[in-house]
């Protein structure tokens, strides 16, 4: 699939003229004050690339995106640790979201607080496995 890259910031998208914002923002202010976050993420990416594939970062104001073909999954920064979304296109029955929703017929969408290394497990990378390959 052709991508669309828009001009003023040269991020890529897979819709044409993809609504979106084009303000940067330094990856390290996420993890101000927030070094065990700061952990956190970054064995968390480590784990995404050796188990699911190749992780482009995109650091935005609102959160931190990762991205494949396109954006899988956000990363906000907390005190205690991270918070994760992404997407799925059949039910989970996982013990530990932080939340749920069902956004449409064939896609649900969870949140984890993730506190320790030892959340981001084979279970975990199963699931954005799947939200990694969503749209391919």
């Amino acid at each position: 699939m052709k991508k669309w890259k828009c001009p003023a910031c040269k991020r890529e998208f897979s819709k044409r003229n993809q609504t979106h914002s084009c303000v940067r923002y330094p990856l390290a202010a996420h993890f101000r004050n927030k070094e065990y976050a700061k952990e956190l993420f970054a064995y968390l990416k480590q784990r995404l690339t050796q188990k699911v594939g190749s992780v482009k970062v995109e650091s935005l104001p609102c959160c931190i995106h990762l991205v494949s073909s396109y954006t899988f999954s956000g990363v906000w920064a907390l005190r205690d640790g991270i918070r994760i979304d992404f997407r799925t296109h059949t039910p989970l029955t996982p013990k530990r979201p932080h939340k749920h929703a069902q956004i449409s017929a064939h896609r649900h969408l969870y949140y984890f607080d993730l506190k320790s290394k030892r959340e981001i497990n084979a279970e975990l990378l199963g699931w954005l496995k799947q939200a990694y390959y969503l749209h391919e």
